[in-house]
């Protein structure tokens, strides 16, 4: 550690830097745990002032990381690099995040968690490193360590550390893709009960409800907290989306549809993870035969801005790309994604190699033949990849998508067996809502 030390809010050690700087660092960590306001922006001018804070160049570095785009690799370097420059004045923990954030950055997702993890032996109470580990479990789809990293934490931490909340709210979320529900559900209202703003929480307990079926309790959890999760926030589209999925299930295709128009997806966006969700929520609709108009138009013109360069960078993007081409009847471009999928498999070397040849690559030919009606081809192409799914990231209710379309396929495909056996599955994991029994309806009658 360096000689000349100081410490955050939670007694982890930073190395010297201004009082102010740290003071900001505590502002911009905040926004990065609640989603309300921008913790890059916030940092990045701390830098202009402390060009020699380490941490705030990691913090930056890793910010932009975690937000899964390419687009932003050029400025992560640079404020790795400019950590890195700074290495003298590094204290242990700082060159330990450094170190991960080029490993992330290299595409090593599970050699920066490692890192991470070994960060958070010597400071468990570092919630900067817990967050960035925690979401990189969710690109990576490793439930057992959204749920343990936390868990691995959560005896040097209680009520009165700043930040506790945030990080009962992560633990929640871990829970849930455990399938702990019950539990999982108790934890995000806890969190909720410290701060209430916790569009984390809110969104642990939103699964919850979603993978049981309980779909009018989330449309009262979500109306009831709206002043909460919802104004000025970062991540409330993603809550939004999962608002809509509680229409779907209750069958009422235009409140969802209304809120594709009013809160996922209300203006054009340049946003990965806005846009997959504006993707999954047409392509459940589309499933059930709506008639979204223009949207697919539009959503895949916003794609198209960002394909050439984000092609083959992470797998769960290349796939909700693809099906907005599908969806825009834009063949070509899906199997322009698809090639890219298929040479990153072939070609690179960092963990989205794997997630692309093991599920990138089968679920984009499942839904570009179900596009071009070879719907016994998508049954081929997913009968057997839900199981190894989460390989490419996400979480339950997103890789649903996968299942819903496996059925819809099979009913098309004549294949009726199998699609009564998989609507009895679904039935098995959550009660019969309405959506379930429309599949229903199809099979058997």
């Amino acid at each position: 550690m360096s000689v000349n030390s100081q410490h955050d809010a939670r007694e982890v050690p930073v190395s010297a830097c201004a009082p102010q700087s740290l003071e900001d660092f505590e502002t911009a960590l905040v926004q990065f745990h609640s989603y309300f306001g921008d913790p890059v922006e916030t940092m990045q001018a701390t830098l202009n002032n402390d060009p020699e804070f380490v941490l705030g160049h990691i913090f930056v570095a890793s910010a932009m990381l975690i937000m899964g785009e390419r687009q932003y690799i050029s400025a992560i370097r640079n404020s790795i690099e400019r950590a890195e420059a700074l290495s003298t004045k590094s204290n242990d923990r700082e060159k330990m995040l450094v170190h991960a954030a080029r490993q992330w950055m290299e595409g090593r997702w599970d050699k920066a968690c490692e890192t991470w993890d070994r960060v958070l032996t010597d400071y468990p109470r570092d919630a900067m490193a817990l967050q960035l580990a925690h979401l990189t479990d969710f690109f990576r789809g490793d439930a057992l360590n959204l749920r343990d990293r936390v868990g691995r934490t959560l005896t040097h931490w209680h009520r009165d550390v700043p930040g506790y909340s945030y990080i009962q709210g992560m633990y929640a979320f871990g829970l849930e893709e455990c399938n702990q529900h019950k539990i999982a559900e108790e934890t995000g209202y806890y969190a909720l009960s410290i701060e209430p703003r916790d569009g984390w929480a809110v969104h642990a307990i939103a699964h919850v409800l979603e993978m049981q079926g309980r779909y009018d309790e989330g449309i009262t959890l979500y109306t009831e907290r709206v002043n909460d999760w919802a104004p000025d926030n970062g991540f409330a589209f993603h809550n939004w989306w999962h608002f809509a999925l509680y229409y779907m299930e209750r069958d009422d295709f235009n409140g969802a549809l209304g809120l594709y128009d009013s809160r996922i997806l209300p203006q054009p966006c340049d946003l990965s993870s806005q846009l997959l969700d504006a993707s999954a929520l047409l392509w459940r609709l589309m499933l059930q035969g709506v008639d979204t108009g223009s949207r697919w138009d539009e959503l895949a013109d916003m794609w198209a801005s960002k394909t050439e360069l984000e092609n083959g960078y992470y797998a769960f993007n290349d796939f909700h790309a693809l099906i907005a081409f599908v969806g825009a009847e834009r063949l070509s471009a899906a199997r322009e994604i698809l090639a890219a999928v298929e040479n990153t498999a072939a070609h690179s070397t960092g963990l989205n190699a794997m997630m692309s040849r093991d599920v990138g690559i089968p679920a984009c030919r499942a839904m570009l033949a179900f596009g071009e009606k070879r719907y016994a081809e998508t049954v081929s192409c997913l009968v057997n990849l839900r199981p190894i799914a989460n390989r490419f990231g996400g979480s339950h209710a997103q890789r649903d998508i996968l299942s819903q379309t496996l059925l819809d396929a099979a009913i098309r495909d004549g294949q009726l067996a199998l699609a009564s056996n998989l609507l009895s599955e679904r039935k098995c994991n959550k009660p019969m809502t309405p959506l379930s029994k429309r599949y229903e309806t199809r099979i058997y009658h």
